[in-house]
């Protein structure tokens, strides 16, 4: 059994709930051992303000995966992306490393850069297999990316895409390209105002549309909040009707999987895909 360090973040305990109880029936199934501990902030809201500061809590962070001799891993593309930065930073740069550490003595701890940073999506794409899947879902689907698994890449690169696509592939589902797919999502300009959020995760969405997209597939909490929270928003504000159910990779494995919608979380999303699964499974 594979084991790893569980970090969950702070959105998706509060609000994409789904998203972490989906992942741990499909590690389940898979018989992967995500195990927890007392984790703070990974740092990134902190990162625009003071980089120090939030290097100082992804390498708190890793501290823990290392006293457990284990590999850490992220749902969240923003967690997944500030401590694999922070994580080849400090390995790459001793002094910034001996200054982290000053300040990780107070609290009893040390960063020794012996543990590794991993996305759930990667662990996912080196256990599941073809044999694996007992339901093949039949989906046009539009894979989302987000942009914290993917840039900058030369800290975060791990083929997130083609992963991604695969996965969809795996599951029995087709995928669909459209315009703008290595795009933001809007999530992030939701704090600057949500007008703005809105208009960009519209602009996603009549993009999936015009494809023929069913569905969309995300591997972040903020992309789905954009493709599933604000689709709703978009579509009372805009008087338009997308159609497209989103969802989480983790969702789509565990449905392919045999595992129950409830078990998944799938009555959690607002676009409801479930009346959609139950057409398309084979």
């Amino acid at each position: 059994m594979s084991e790893y360090l569980y970090f969950p973040g702070c959105n998706i305990p509060y609000r994409e709930n789904q998203y972490e109880l989906s992942a741990r029936a499909v590690a389940k199934k898979l018989g992967v051992e995500l195990r927890g501990a007392n984790f703070i902030c990974c740092g990134l809201n902190i990162e625009p303000i003071d980089e120090f500061a939030s290097l100082l809590f992804s390498a708190r962070n890793i501290a823990l995966a290392e006293e457990q001799e284990l590999p850490l891993v992220a749902l969240c593309n923003g967690c997944y992306k500030t401590l694999r930065v922070a994580d080849r930073k400090l390995k790459k740069d001793e002094r910034l490393r001996a200054r982290v550490n000053e300040k990780l003595a107070e609290i009893g701890r040390e960063y020794r850069g012996r543990s590794e940073v991993y996305h759930f999506l990667d662990v996912v794409s080196s256990e599941l297999k073809p044999e694996h899947i007992v339901r093949k879902v039949e989906l046009r689907v539009a894979p989302f990316t987000g942009c914290h698994s993917t840039r900058p890449s030369e800290y975060v690169g791990f083929g997130a895409e083609e992963k991604l696509r695969e996965l969809i592939r795996l599951c029995g589902a087709k995928v669909v390209r459209y315009t703008d797919m290595d795009k933001c999502c809007g999530a992030p300009l939701l704090a600057l105002g949500e007008e703005l959020g809105v208009s960009i995760a519209r602009q996603r969405l009549l993009s999936m549309k015009a494809r023929g997209a069913e569905a969309a597939v995300t591997m972040c909490p903020f992309c789905q909040v954009s493709l599933d929270t604000l689709q709703v928003k978009a579509e009372q504000e805009f008087g338009e009707r997308y159609g497209i159910a989103s969802m989480y990779i983790t969702q789509l494995i565990g449905i392919a999987l045999g595992l129950k919608p409830e078990e998944l979380g799938l009555g959690e999303n607002k676009t409801k895909p479930e009346a959609l699964l139950k057409g398309a499974l084979r």
